[in-house]
C-alpha cells in the first residue's frame, strides 16, 4: 500500500477496527442471519407474499377496500405510483384497530426526488436493511469476492462522506468513497491522486457512468487495479463504456437493479441477463401480445410496515426469458431505457446532473423535469405554485453564476407552462438530453 502517511494510517485504523468487529458475538449473529437467508427459496418467497398482501389489505387503509377476502392474489391489489405512494403516505402504513404499528425499529428515508417527486418510505431495520444484505451477499458470492477487503466507491454520495469508511455487514470492507472524476474540482483531483492506484481493491462499484469515467482516469495514467468484480448501477452502461471498463479493470461488469423505493431487485449473470431476486423482490414484466418489451412493477416481498405493492418503476425490461446460468429469478435479457443524462455546458463541457437533482429536490420542488436543447441552457419544467420555483430557479443560477463565471457551466431557464416530456411508456425521465454528449469526464462539483 503505497498512501500518503496520514491516510494510510487511517486506512490501517479501519481495518483494525473491522477486523476486531468481525470477532464479537454481534457479527457472528447478523453473519449468520444473512447466511440462513443466502440461498435462494422460492417457498419462503410465497410465505412472504401471502403475509404481505393479508397485513396490507387487514392494516393498511389504503387497501381497505379489500379487507375481508378470503382468497387474496397480487392481481387484485391496483397497480403502486410514486405519486400514490407520496400522496397517501399515512393510509399505507400498517397498524391495528387500535391504531398501533406493529413493534419494532421503524425509521423513515427519503428517495432522492431524482424523477422529480421524492418520495417518504417507513422501513425497519429488520426488513429493509436485511434485503440490502441479502441481496448484496447473493452477488457478492457470484463475483467472488473475498470475505473482507476493499471496495472503490464512486456511487451518488452525500455531502460530507468520510473519504474511508467501514462496512461491516454483509462482509467486512473497508469502503473508500471517491466523487464523480472532475478535473475541475481541485479537492476531487486531490481525492484521486492520494487513493487511486495506491491500494489494491477487491471491488469497485458505482454508478455506471463515474464507473466508466473512473476506468478512462485509470487508462490515461496506466494505473493498474485489479478487482474481483465491477458493479454498476442507476443507469444503464452503453456497450461501448462496458468495453472501456473491461478493459480497464480486466474483469466483466455486473449491472445491479435497484430502486429507492423497493430496494434490490436483480443482478446480472455471466450471459448478461437481469436475473431478479424473486423470493424478495417479485417482478412483473407487462408486455403487449406482440410487443417483446414491458414495464417492470415490483413487489417488495418485506415491505409489511408499508406495503409497497405491484409499484411501477417507470423502467422498461424485456419480456422474461430462460436462462442456462444456473442463477435462480426472472430473468430478462435486459433492461431498457436507462440511458446517460449529462448536461452540456457552454463549450461542450459535459455536467453530472446529480448536484443539479439532489438541489432541486433539497429546495422542495415535488414535480419537475430538466430538458436540454441547447448548450449552457437547461429547461426546468415544473408543475404547480409557480412563484416557489421561480424563486428556487433565480436562488441556483445566483450560484451557478458565482461558480461557473460569465458564459460558462449552464444556467436554468423556467418554463412552469410547458408540459412534460414522457416516453412512449409514460414514464417521465428527470432528465431530457436532445444534444448528443461529447466523451470526457462529467464535472460535478459545481453546486
Amino acid at each position: 500500500m503505497n498512501l500518503p502517511s496520514e491516510l494510510a494510517r487511517d486506512f490501517q485504523r479501519l481495518r483494525e477496527r473491522i477486523t476486531r468487529k468481525a470477532a464479537s458475538e454481534w457479527f457472528r449473529e447478523k453473519r449468520q442471519e444473512i447466511e440462513s437467508l443466502a440461498p435462494y427459496d422460492p417457498d419462503r418467497g410465497r410465505e412472504r407474499l401471502k403475509h404481505l398482501l393479508a397485513t396490507a389489505a387487514e392494516r393498511a387503509p389504503y387497501y381497505r377496500a379489500l379487507r375481508g377476502r378470503e382468497q387474496l392474489s397480487l392481481r387484485d391489489f391496483p397497480r403502486t405510483r410514486k405519486s400514490d405512494l407520496r400522496e397517501h403516505f399515512i393510509d399505507f402504513v400498517t397498524r391495528d384497530a387500535t391504531g398501533r404499528m406493529a413493534p419494532g425499529a421503524f425509521f423513515l428515508t427519503q428517495t432522492s426526488g431524482s424523477t422529480g417527486q421524492p418520495v417518504t418510505l417507513l422501513s425497519t431495520a429488520e426488513t429493509g436493511g436485511l434485503l440490502t444484505n441479502v441481496i448484496r451477499e447473493r452477488f457478492s458470492a457470484f463475483l467472488g469476492l473475498p470475505e473482507s477487503g476493499t471496495v472503490l466507491n464512486v456511487g451518488l454520495l452525500f455531502p460530507g462522506t468520510p473519504l474511508f469508511e467501514p462496512v461491516m455487514l454483509p462482509r467486512p470492507y473497508v469502503k473508500c468513497n471517491l466523487r464523480g472524476y472532475d478535473p475541475d474540482a481541485p479537492d476531487i483531483v486531490a481525492d484521486y491522486e492520494a487513493v487511486v492506484g495506491r491500494f489494491p481493491v477487491d471491488q469497485i462499484t458505482g454508478s455506471s457512468s463515474r464507473v466508466i469515467t473512473l476506468a478512462r482516469y485509470c487508462l490515461e495514467r496506466d494505473i493498474v487495479l485489479r478487482p474481483r468484480g465491477v458493479v454498476a448501477t442507476y443507469e444503464q452502461m452503453p456497450d461501448s463504456g462496458r468495453r472501456l471498463v473491461e478493459e480497464a479493470f480486466g474483469c466483466p461488469v455486473t449491472m445491479l437493479y435497484a430502486t429507492a423505493e423497493t430496494g434490490y431487485a436483480a443482478f446480472e449473470c455471466g450471459q448478461r441477463r437481469m436475473h431478479f431476486q424473486d423470493d424478495f423482490v417479485l417482478p412483473e414484466i407487462e408486455t403487449a401480445t406482440d410487443d417483446e418489451v414491458g414495464e417492470i412493477v415490483l413487489t417488495s416481498l418485506v415491505s409489511t410496515p408499508m406495503p409497497v405493492i405491484r409499484y411501477v418503476t417507470g423502467d422498461l425490461a424485456h419480456r422474461p426469458a430462460a436462462c442456462g446460468c444456473g442463477l435462480p429469478g426472472t430473468a430478462t435479457e435486459g433492461l431498457v431505457g436507462r440511458a446517460r443524462s449529462s448536461l452540456v455546458g457552454h463549450g461542450g463541457a459535459t455536467y453530472s446532473p446529480y448536484a443539479l437533482l439532489a438541489a432541486l429536490a433539497a429546495a422542495g420542488l415535488p414535480d419537475y423535469q430538466v430538458v436540454q436543447d441547447e448548450p449552457g441552457t437547461l429547461d426546468l419544467v415544473t408543475a404547480g405554485p409557480v412563484e416557489p420555483a421561480a424563486a428556487c430557479v433565480r436562488d441556483l443560477n445566483n450560484r451557478l453564476d458565482a461558480h461557473f463565471g460569465a458564459r460558462q457551466g449552464f444556467r436554468l431557464r423556467h418554463r412552469p407552462h410547458q408540459g412534460f416530456q414522457l416516453t412512449t411508456s409514460g414514464k417521465r425521465n428527470p432528465v431530457v438530453q436532445h444534444l448528443e454528449l461529447p466523451d470526457g469526464s462529467e464535472r460535478s462539483g459545481y453546486l
